[in-house]
């Protein structure tokens, strides 16, 4: 009778523990739902006062460069595009996308460009490898 106790216990037990984990889970990931979407809200935002800044100060190049018959003024006006159009892309075009495509494609096939440094100390080599699934063979 005794060991039937401690038979559905220590199974009691353990499904409290994956039960737990599910939670820890569930918590951790939708705390970095969170944190993703603050950083992608904020950076839209900066978009947005880039973009204006970039609007403002456009006709003013252009008319200088009108008035002092020179295109310097409209200099500055190629790397603001640039930066502009990258937070464009990356905001509201499907640069994040180009983006988590290419880091699924480092981890399957470049592994060997996210290891430890040999005296990092945190966690062996055949332990990383062994962690994330990494066959030897693939490499």
């Amino acid at each position: 009778m005794g060991s039937s106790i401690a038979k559905g216990m220590k199974e009691n037990q353990k499904e409290m523990q994956k039960e737990m984990q599910k939670k820890q889970l569930d918590m951790m990931l939708k705390q970095r739902q969170t944190q993703m979407a603050m950083q992608f809200a904020s950076g839209k935002e900066f978009f947005h006062w880039y973009a204006s800044f970039y609007a403002l100060i456009f006709p003013f190049c252009i008319m200088g460069a009108l008035k002092k018959k020179s295109p310097l003024p409209i200099i500055p006006l190629v790397p603001l595009g640039f930066v502009c159009g990258y937070q464009y892309d990356m905001y509201y075009g499907d640069k994040l996308q180009r983006i988590r495509e290419e880091a699924e494609r480092l981890i399957d096939r470049e592994p060997q460009l996210f290891y430890f440094p040999k005296n990092a100390h945190i966690v062996s080599q055949e332990e990383y490898e062994e962690i994330l699934g990494i066959n030897k063979n693939n490499k």
